[in-house]
């Protein structure tokens, strides 16, 4: 299935950012010449070739720099902002003669302010038909989106470079598998002809360039871009190449070579042997049969705890016999945005290298009207022994994580337990309702778990809000005939009964949260703001700043705020290592000598994947001399086991972004 996916049309490739190379002074003849790669030469020279200043009025005589042929940061050479320039975020100006556009960010930009001027920047240099943008004058700092519980606060400065370039990659995407060459796109796959590939560092595409020497921030940024488009990709096929074995066969090609273990795939017949009715009722009126896939990534032998994610995937939402009018089934394609999202994720956390375990389940399931299809009032009893009626067969995403919870806690041959749980889903409409497109609503059990996912939705800029699950919510879902129906007979608080339907399937002692992303996460036919047409990807950046700030801390033993996050990231920013919590979690981090490439689908896993690597530093723990005054350490010495400990901790565990083929360590200031 996915060889005849691929041999129909390529999915969409984004091409990673490319750093650019100091400048040389200038040559004979008052020249100036570029040192370093000559394909960043090559194409910073052509005449095709675009800058973008990122800035507002106020400070832009010391953040814009000439950029004709490049050269030093001078003060004296600043660029004046052309007239009629307004900083409002994403607002463009064009400079033709001097080939320059400026991307207006705010006076205080925020992640999303400067998003929308990342992606402004790099659609208009798409429609100028530029061989190259080079991103220069990047903002000294970004802050974090503030809401109600918490106001916007400064992030770490070098976050500032990983996420131009997760930016830039993320808005460089477009699904154009369909469109005619006449229509500046790639041959139709009903041809039968394989598209022509377009070499990297060609002129006859846009490529990306930042004028930064971070090769780990642009590394991480690819890495994090190009798993954004993935979910995406994955979106956007359509029912009859987006099926369930197919979504099976993407993550043992993609996933598996990257050293993450398939550890369970239960399909057709076997989900019923089981004892996961719901899921297999769901999926038995397609021809295409249900999966239930569980795959793991170990990062951190150290520890015997996990957090799983949970992604519901229903490849195809018709309604079931219960079916959906005109309008509301155009996009149930992307009824498997939650599946997709935890998917690129652990794409994400293992090209990343994070020293943090993760188990993945996805639950993928066609919900169609056949012969055999599931009825109304049909009563199936749950793995977990719960027996549910069934009033909507629309309802039919609840019943598929259900019954992918209960496997998950049960009866998946894991090499970690899982503690702690994250389901994504497009689960209702309602919360489209309450919440509108840009926020997801946000569920759980466990105080701390929330308020460490809405920090991450401010720092990320995907943006999550808490939602009650009350005792009116438990009663409405409580049956009659049945222990449980899978829709309340009152239409209020539809996300809230069907996060209280998904809770009954978790174990009284996992800490469980629920992202209802039906707004957020299901794309339109045009675009919205820094998101394409088609799958937006929502999820993917959250999740992984969910595990980097706080799953990593955790497992250093770094205690968080009372808003989830790691105290004032304003005041870590601006005097470094004035928290000893927070310097704690900063410790080192790995450079890469990949350049943040991404594996291809026919990679082979490395020789020696998986194995611990030496220590970067001898004799240190957490980026301090051991013994040495500390929150861990308290100013006594090791003992001879802690010292051996030390000694096998891998490089890629001890920083906050450890990159592929990075055996050494960086130190990092910040939050």
């Amino acid at each position: 299935m996915l060889k005849r996916v691929i041999a129909r049309a390529s999915l969409p490739k984004s091409l990673d950012v490319l750093p650019l190379f100091s400048f040389s002074k200038k040559g004979k003849g008052g020249i100036e010449k570029v040192a370093g790669d000559s394909q960043v030469k090559s194409l910073v020279s052509h005449p095709k070739c675009v800058s973008a200043h990122f800035c507002n009025p106020k400070d832009h005589s010391e953040a814009l720099r000439e950029d004709d042929d490049g050269g030093d940061v001078d003060k004296h050479d600043a660029v004046d902002v052309p007239f009629g320039f307004r900083d409002a975020p994403g607002n463009i100006l064009l400079d033709p003669e001097r080939r320059r556009l400026f991307a207006g960010i705010g006076e205080k930009p925020t992640v999303r302010d400067y998003r929308l001027a990342v992606t402004a920047a790099v659609r208009e240099a798409s429609k100028l038909k530029a061989s190259a943008l080079v991103m220069r004058s990047l903002p000294n700092v970004l802050y974090s989106v503030g809401d109600l519980f918490q106001p916007a606060s400064a992030l770490p400065a070098e976050d500032v470079a990983e996420k131009t370039v997760t930016y830039a990659v993320a808005a460089a995407y477009r699904y154009d598998r369909f469109l005619s060459k006449a229509k500046g796109g790639l041959p139709p796959p009903s041809r039968g002809r394989r598209n022509k590939a377009v070499a990297e560092g060609s002129h006859e595409q846009l490529n990306l360039i930042i004028d930064c020497g971070d090769k780990t921030s642009i590394a991480s940024g690819n890495i994090i871009g190009h798993c954004i488009n993935d979910a995406r990709n994955l979106g956007n096929l359509r029912e009859d190449e987006g099926t369930p074995q197919f979504y099976c066969e993407w993550i043992h090609q993609e996933l598996a070579p990257l050293g993450i273990k398939v550890q369970n795939v239960l399909h057709g017949e076997q989900l019923e042997k089981a004892g996961l009715n719901l899921i297999y009722n769901v999926g038995k009126g397609s021809k295409h049969t249900p999966y239930l896939v569980v795959f793991e990534y170990v990062g951190d032998k150290r520890s015997n705890k996990a957090t799983a994610l949970v992604g519901k995937g229903v490849t195809f939402d018709c309604g079931g016999l219960n079916i959906k009018p005109f309008g509301s089934m155009e996009t149930m394609h992307m009824d498997m945005m939650g599946a997709a999202t935890v998917m690129a994720t652990m794409k994400a956390i293992a090209e990343l290298q994070l020293p943090v375990n993760v188990v993945a389940a996805v639950g993928l399931a066609e919900n169609a009207i056949g012969p055999s299809s599931y009825h109304p009032s049909c009563i199936l009893t749950s793995r977990k022994g719960l027996s549910v009626e069934v009033l909507n067969t629309d309802a039919e995403g609840r019943l598929v994580l259900a019954d992918t919870l209960t496997y998950l806690q049960k009866d998946a041959k894991l090499v970690k337990k899982a503690d702690t749980i994250i389901d994504i889903a497009t689960l209702t409409g309602a919360i489209v309702v309450g919440l509108g497109s840009r926020r997801a609503g946000l569920f759980g059990n466990d105080i701390a778990l929330v308020q460490q996912l809405m920090a991450s939705g401010r720092s990320s800029g995907e943006e999550v809000w808490p939602m009650p699950i009350g005792d009116e919510h438990q009663r409405a879902i409580k049956g009659n005939i049945a222990d449980l129906v899978n829709v309340p007979s009152v239409r209020e608080g539809g996300s809230c009964t069907a996060a209280a339907f998904l809770s009954n399937f978790v174990e009284k002692d996992v800490k469980w949260a629920h992202l209802d992303i039906a707004g957020s996460g299901m794309g339109t036919d045009k675009p919205r703001g820094f998101q394409p047409a088609g799958a937006p990807g929502f999820g993917v950046e959250l999740l992984v700043d969910y595990f980097r700030q706080h799953v990593m801390a955790s497992s250093k033993g770094v205690s968080t705020g009372k808003d989830g996050s790691h105290g004032d990231a304003e005041e870590s920013t601006q005097e470094e290592g004035a928290n000893a919590e927070v310097s704690e979690e900063n410790t080192k981090r790995s450079k890469t000598s990949a350049g943040g490439k991404k594996l291809t689908k026919n990679a082979e896993p490395k020789e020696g994947k998986g194995k611990e690597a030496k220590p970067n530093v001898k004799g240190t723990k957490g980026g301090r001399k051991v013994g040495e005054k500390g929150t861990e350490g308290k100013g006594k010495a090791a003992s001879p086991a802690e010292k051996k400990r030390v000694k096998k901790a891998p490089a890629a565990k001890q920083g906050r972004r450890a990159v592929k083929g990075n055996p050494k360590g960086k130190k990092r200031s910040g939050n």
